[in-house]
This record gives structure tokens, C-alpha cells and sequence, in this order.
């Protein structure tokens, strides 16, 4: 008797065949069979060097790889292939293309040279960017590195090099430097030569970001429209690059190397003042003497962040109980509401009250609060969730008080 259930299952079996040939189709066999298929087929190779343990590895393959269009593109132009570097033939392979943060994107032409590589789990969009660039031979970095060591200064050839390099996390500055000066100092702040300085200019050392930091009036009234926008773009890349300097300094808790910091600050005039103000907080926050004058420097003078204010207050809210001290951290908390309303930084406020003893604004506070705790967007619902428990915690101890 015939089945009628086998359409059935022919219909599902090619639902899964259409599933799975969407995306990236990668090919199985060993390397050199690998180079072998790309040369009779005159593909470009692209290969996912990846390891068992890398969370953005699994991030990509599960989420970017699938995808229609990032498989149209690939399966179309490349011959792909996985490789665990930690196994098999992965361990020369990372050790011959120095394969060192995963995941790696390396692509090779036709003939099994390597021409490209990038360092990094990219959404689709950004993927598929790598992708082309790795097909042009104007964009990709091998290539590029060769033309430069060849002597090769053109200002279009320096801005792609510049691009391929910190795409593999590799050192930049030199050609972007040598970019900027070709460009001119006219230049800089119009729309292409700010956007340039703001993704490729990254160490407080660099010329340039002096000349920044030194004229931040003129970049704030050219790059933002109105200076007030211009002005807040400048700090923020400004903080940007001296995120990673400011911290390495805190973390040392060595005073020479805070003095010569604050000496090379110092340097650029008057305008560095917040900047030696915020290292010196974050270098004496764990000092419970000394952290009250440097965080009331920092945040009473040049603060507006507030995550911050949230974060300082409630770290004062942990460490003292002198009521002047917890006083000042009410202001900052209260800042913090004033900026940016949530339930987050008024539990701060509402813990702070509590503490001052001051228990029917603390009541108030803290029911507010859990009113916001419950109309949470659901991406951060659990985090309000949590933070609900705590409250209903607080505002029993409240009404104890009462």
C-alpha cells in the first residue's frame, strides 16, 4: 500500500535541505584539499579560524554565518572552510598566518596565498564589507603591508592601509599620521579628516591628538553644527583615547606614575584640568581618606555622566557613615536622577535617605522606584526585576522606621 505519509516527509526533508543550505556552505576535507577545490574553481578562500571556547566564535557561526544574504555572497565568491586552531591541522595553520585572537577571518586568492585577514566577530553588514575588501586587491592588507615597505605614500593607498591594519589589530599610527600631514591641518576638521581622526587617532602620544586636545574650541564649532554638540563629541572621543591611560595609572597606585601623567596632562594647557581631575579620583577611589576631596573635585567640577554619578554615589553609600560624607553622595546621586531618570539611581537616592535618616523621603523615593521597576523595557527586565526585590526590601525597613 502506498504511504501517504511520504510526500509528507519528502516535503520536510527539503524544508531541512533549504534550512541548511542557507548561509555560509562550508566545505569539508583537509587544507590542502581545501586550496586544491579553490584553485580549479578560481575562488578566493575564506577560512574561519576559530577555537572551541570563543564566545564571539559561536556568537558569529550561530548568528552572521546562516544568514541568506551572507551566504549568497560567500558561497558565490569564496570556497569556505572551518578550522579549529587548537586542533589537527589549526595548530600550524595559527602558528604559519599568525593566528593569535580568534575569531580570525583569513582569506586567501585562488592560488592559496594569504591576502587578507581581520580579527573579530562582525555583525552581517560589517562582514560582508571584510569580504569585498578582501577580493579588492586595492583594499587587502598583505598587499598593502608589501606597497609600504615598497615606499609607497599615496594619500588613497595610506587611508586603506590604515583600515586593513586595524581591522587585524595591528599598530596604525605611523601611516595614519602620515595620512593626517598629507591631508593638512585645514582639513582636519572637516567631516572626512574628523571621522578619520576619531577612529584611527588612538594614543594620547600621538602629535595629533595633541593638536586636538590643544584646540578643542575649533574642533567643537566645526564638527557639531552648534558648538554645544561639537563640544560633547570632542570630550567624548578626548576621554576615549585617555580611557586606557587613566586607567593603567589608577591601577598602579604609583604616585610617580601619577605625577608624570599629570605632568604630560598638564601640557596641554588648561583644557586637561578634567582630565587630571578624573585620574586623580579614579587613582585615590579606594583610598577611604583621601577619596572624598579628589571624587568632589572631579564630580562637582566636570561630571555629567549619570552612570557615574550613580556609581560614585552609591560607592560612598557602602563606605562611610559620617553624614556629611553621605550628604555630598546625595547630591551626586540625586544628579544622577536629575540626568537620567531610573529606577537604578533612585534606589541609590532611596538607600542614601535611609542611611540619613530620613526616612519619609526615603519612602517616597523608594516607591517611585519600584513604579519604574515595573514599567521596564523587557531587554532590561530582569535587571529591574532584581532590583524590585531589593526595594520592597528597603521600603519594609522603612516602614519599620516610620
Amino acid at each position: 500500500m502506498k504511504n501517504k505519509f511520504l510526500p509528507l516527509l519528502a516535503f520536510g526533508l527539503l524544508a531541512t535541505f533549504a534550512v541548511s543550505a542557507q548561509g555560509i556552505q562550508f566545505q569539508k576535507g583537509s587544507w590542502a584539499e581545501i586550496k586544491t577545490k579553490a584553485k580549479a574553481e578560481n575562488k578566493y578562500i575564506f577560512v574561519d579560524a576559530y577555537t572551541t571556547w570563543c564566545g564571539p566564535c559561536k556568537w558569529q557561526s550561530k548568528k552572521v554565518f546562516p544568514q541568506k544574504e551572507v551566504g549568497d555572497f560567500f558561497n558565490k565568491n569564496f570556497v569556505a572552510f572551518k578550522m579549529d586552531m587548537e586542533k589537527g591541522e589549526g595548530v600550524a595553520f595559527a602558528k604559519k598566518y599568525k593566528v593569535r585572537s580568534y575569531p580570525s577571518l583569513v582569506y586567501f586568492n585562488p592560488k592559496g596565498k594569504i591576502v587578507h585577514k581581520t580579527v573579530g566577530a562582525y555583525p552581517a553588514k560589517k562582514l560582508l564589507n571584510q569580504a569585498n575588501r578582501a577580493l579588492n586587491p586595492e583594499t587587502q592588507l598583505y598587499p598593502l603591508k608589501r606597497r609600504f615597505e615598497k615606499g609607497e605614500k599615496s594619500q588613497g593607498f595610506l587611508k586603506n592601509y590604515v583600515a586593513a591594519l586595524a581591522d587585524v589589530s595591528e599598530d596604525f599610527a605611523k601611516p595614519a599620521e602620515m595620512y593626517l600631514n598629507q591631508m593638512g591641518k585645514t582639513h582636519w576638521t572637516t567631516t572626512e579628516g574628523w571621522e578619520f581622526i576619531k577612529t584611527y587617532v588612538r594614543k594620547s602620544s600621538a602629535p595629533i591628538f595633541g593638536y586636538v586636545m590643544k584646540n578643542q574650541s575649533v574642533f567643537a564649532k566645526a564638527v557639531g553644527g552648534l558648538e554645544k554638540l561639537g563640544k560633547k563629541e570632542v570630550d567624548k572621543y578626548i576621554i576615549g583615547v585617555l580611557k586606557d591611560d587613566i586607567q593603567r595609572v589608577a591601577r598602579s597606585k604609583d604616585k610617580n606614575r601619577l605625577a608624570a601623567f599629570k605632568n604630560k596632562l598638564k601640557a596641554f594647557g588648561k583644557k586637561a584640568d578634567q582630565y587630571i581631575a578624573k585620574v586623580e579620583y579614579m587613582f585615590y577611589a579606594h583610598d577611604k581618606e583621601e577619596a572624598p576631596k579628589y571624587a568632589s573635585k572631579y564630580f562637582d567640577n566636570y561630571c555629567n555622566s549619570a552612570l557615574e554619578f550613580d556609581k560614585v554615589a552609591w560607592q560612598f553609600h557602602q563606605k562611610y557613615d559620617d553624614p556629611q560624607q553621605l550628604e555630598k553622595a546625595l547630591k551626586w546621586a540625586e544628579k544622577s536622577v536629575q540626568l537620567m531618570k531610573g529606577f537604578f539611581n533612585m534606589g541609590t537616592q532611596a538607600h542614601l535617605l535611609f542611611k540619613l535618616k530620613r526616612y519619609q523621603e526615603a519612602k517616597k523615593v523608594t516607591e517611585e522606584a519600584i513604579v519604574l521597576t515595573k514599567k521596564a523595557d523587557k531587554d532590561i527586565k530582569g535587571w529591574a526585576e532584581k532590583t524590585k526585590v531589593y526595594l520592597e526590601k528597603l521600603l519594609k525597613r522603612i516602614d519599620a522606621k516610620l
